[in-house]
């Protein structure tokens, strides 16, 4: 190969790997993980994106994190069938 094929490659790895590193930022990863997406880009290119697209992260990934409903009194998390806020005592629903 010469001089600008490794140029090239050089180039796309290093883009796939920004790419993966927004990407991961804009999905909350902090710290340490966006330096393992923007290796992961540069050293395995597209399927770094296509792995940190199909990736989620944070509450919104956790199992049941959408049955928590906000207190309207004090703002505090509550269990499904809660009836009352165990904060404030407010009636929740």
């Amino acid at each position: 190969m010469d001089l600008s094929s490794w140029i090239f490659i050089l180039v796309m790895s290093a883009g796939c790997g920004i790419a993966c590193m927004v990407i991961a930022r804009a999905k909350g990863y902090r710290g340490t993980a966006i330096l393992g997406w923007l290796a992961a880009g540069m050293i395995f290119s597209i399927f770094g994106l296509i792995a940190v697209i199909l990736t989620s992260h944070g509450l919104a990934a956790a199992p049941g994190a959408g049955a928590y409903a906000a207190c309207p009194h004090c703002g505090a998390p509550l269990p499904p069938r809660a009836s009352r806020c165990t904060q404030c005592g407010v009636e929740a629903r």
